[in-house]
């Protein structure tokens, strides 16, 4: 009996021979994965000269216009990731509360040009999520003002850097993972001072007129191996 005539007929033979044809598709397919899987892990690990690229974008979670009184804080609170669509998707690498203020200091009883010069107020912001927080006191200097308050857990001197590391060890520093999600929360203070009144009249200052902002800060990034620029 031929082996084709045995094929079809015998149940034995039959199993042998399908098992023979798996075993030949599927060895070079299980090599050729273990070969790539090999190569992206000995990539991720191999020390060469990389470039960081990538952009900073921020994704809003509260802003407003507060009239804060001089002594007063004001709270931002009850905010928090959740609001924001696919976070779990996005690299967080930290938190920016931008704050912008202008003088309300106001004078009576003056004659045109007898009222005096408006002192400097200290607005002070403050940022917090988990275990990281900031705090950051900037000036109107008597007229109007502005400054940010900024939290990063992640290494932002890398961007735009030329280093000498490892892919693995590059993303230990860039890539925040999960650290961004969750609550986020912040306030804003105001220390207010009335300026010099001349002879005659009077000066107040009641608080700050105080627009906030605070974002998140997202990073995406790309990491290329570095190569001589021509001509050079």
């Amino acid at each position: 009996m031929s082996f084709t005539d045995k094929l079809m007929r015998d149940r034995e033979t039959q199993i042998m021979a399908i098992s023979i044809v798996f075993f030949v598709l599927a060895f070079p397919a299980y090599f050729y994965l273990a070969a790539n899987n090999a190569d992206s892990s000995a990539g991720l690990n191999t020390v060469n000269e990389y470039v960081i690229q990538g952009n900073l974008t921020y994704v809003e979670l509260a802003s407003g216009n507060e009239f804060i009184a001089d002594g007063d804080t004001f709270p931002i609170d009850d905010v928090s990731t959740d609001s924001v669509d696919d976070a779990d998707e996005l690299n967080i690498i930290g938190v920016r509360l931008t704050l912008s203020y202008t003088e309300s200091e106001t004078s009576s009883g003056c004659a045109p040009g007898t009222s005096g010069q408006p002192a400097a107020d200290s607005i002070t912001g403050m940022t917090m999520h988990g275990d990281y927080n900031e705090t950051a006191t900037g000036s109107n200097n008597g007229d109007s003002g502005s400054h940010s308050v900024d939290i990063y857990w992640a290494n932002t001197s890398l961007i735009g850097e030329r280093v000498n590391m490892s892919k693995a060890e590059i993303m230990a520093e860039i890539d925040a993972g999960d650290i961004g999600l969750g609550a986020y929360s912040g306030s804003i203070s105001v220390d207010a001072e009335a300026g010099n009144a001349l002879p005659g009249c009077t000066r107040t200052d009641p608080g700050e007129d105080v627009t906030y902002k605070l974002e998140l800060v997202i990073f995406d990034y790309e990491i290329e191996l570095y190569s001589e620029p021509e001509g050079v």
